[in-house]
Parts: structure tokens; C-alpha cells; sequence
């Protein structure tokens, strides 16, 4: 067997699209994520307003324990049956938001779970209301906590975009399937795409470290 690298070295134009494509995708997914996670993340602390507990307690554990890729086809290929009908990107933006955003929900409930209940108590002695508690006491400190475990979950969104190179949404693992049907050279070409995942892992978690690190803990003196 001889490997021909030049193959994915003279496309590298048309894989930095498909990398900027990720990236864009990775970006706009995890930021809708993150605003839908805190949204749930609330309600299921509300378990005196039980029906929104009750439904954000089943669309977290109904999208956690079912797979992002059967969540996709529903969305894309299911709904038309209903007469709603989305774009390919579009169908795929929605479907990876609706999965991370359940994950995202556990990530803060949990950061919020670990402020200890005498800061909500104390808030509330001195007049707080339950918005002005969360927004300015518990959540920056809960932020504090959920921030490394955000960034996994960041990555996670940017491995979870090839699942749409299903739709045929020319991000990076769908470009390297178009010019893996066109040249044939199967290993090169994906040993390359896997080694550019493994560069936008390297500087996309090297960039939330030194967040971390500047942000949270070079503040804790």
C-alpha cells in the first residue's frame, strides 16, 4: 500500500472552510445551549411551579437518553410529515441545541447545587428577591464552577457537528467525505481531518484554560 499524502495537503484551502464552518456552527450551537441550559436549569429548581419542573425534568432526561443522531433525522426528516420544514443547516442547528441543551441544564443545575443554601437565606434576609439573588449572588459564584466542566462540554458541541455531515452540511468530516468519494485516498484524507480535530481541540481548550486561569483563579488571592 503506498499513502499519498498531497492529496489533503493540496485541499488544505478547501478544509480550512470546512474547519470555519465547524467552528461557526460549534460557536452559535453552544451559545443557544448555554441560554436554553440556564432557562431549564431554573425550572427544575421550581418544583413549586411543578408543571415546569415536571417538563423540563422530562425534556432533559428524554434528550440525554436518546442519541443526537436519531434526534436529528426526527427534526429533519420527521417533521415534514407535520408540515414543518427546515433548511438542512437549519434542521441541524436545532437538533444539536435541543441535545447540549440538556446537557448544559445538568452542568448548571449542578453548579448551582454546590452554592451552599445559607447564601440563599442570606440574600433573602436582606431583601433580595429570588431574581436579584440568582442573577447577582448565586449564578456568578456557580459560573465559577461550571466553567471547566463548559468547555468540555464546548468540545463535545465541535466533535457532535460531524453528525451533520449527514445532512450534507459542508463542515469539515462532510468535506472530507466529498473529496474521499472523489480521490479515494480514505486514509489520508481522514487521518488529516483527525489530526485538524485534534488542532481545534488543542487551541479551543488552551484558549479556555487561560480564561480560567485569568478570570477565576488569578482573582482568588
Amino acid at each position: 500500500m503506498i499513502l499519498d499524502w498531497s492529496t489533503p495537503f493540496q485541499n488544505l484551502d478547501y478544509f480550512a472552510g470546512g474547519a470555519l464552518m465547524t467552528l461557526w456552527l460549534t460557536v452559535l450551537v453552544y451559545f443557544l445551549s448555554f441560554v436554553i441550559g440556564v432557562v431549564l436549569a431554573v425550572c427544575r429548581f421550581s418544583k413549586r411551579i411543578y408543571p415546569l419542573y415536571t417538563v423540563s425534568t422530562a425534556y432533559v432526561e428524554l434528550i440525554r437518553n436518546t442519541p443526537a443522531l436519531v434526534q436529528i433525522f426526527l427534526i429533519y426528516f420527521g417533521l415534514p410529515q407535520f408540515g414543518i420544514h427546515f433548511t438542512a443547516i437549519q434542521a441541524g442547528i436545532i437538533a444539536l441545541t435541543i441535545n447540549n441543551s440538556a446537557y448544559m441544564s445538568e452542568i448548571i443545575r449542578a453548579g448551582i447545587q454546590s452554592i451552599q443554601k445559607g447564601q440563599w437565606e442570606a440574600s433573602k434576609a436582606i431583601g433580595l428577591t429570588n431574581t436579584q439573588i440568582f442573577r447577582y449572588i448565586i449564578f456568578p459564584q456557580a459560573f465559577k464552577h461550571i466553567f471547566p466542566v463548559s468547555a468540555n462540554q464546548f468540545i463535545m458541541v465541535l466533535f457532535n457537528t460531524s453528525l451533520l455531515a449527514i445532512l450534507d452540511i459542508k463542515e469539515l468530516t462532510d468535506r472530507a467525505l466529498i473529496l474521499n468519494g472523489q480521490t479515494f485516498r480514505t486514509l489520508e484524507i481522514f487521518v488529516f481531518v483527525t489530526g485538524l480535530y485534534y488542532v481545534l481541540y488543542f487551541i479551543i481548550s488552551t484558549i479556555f484554560n487561560r480564561i480560567y486561569r485569568r478570570v477565576f483563579i488569578s482573582n482568588v488571592k
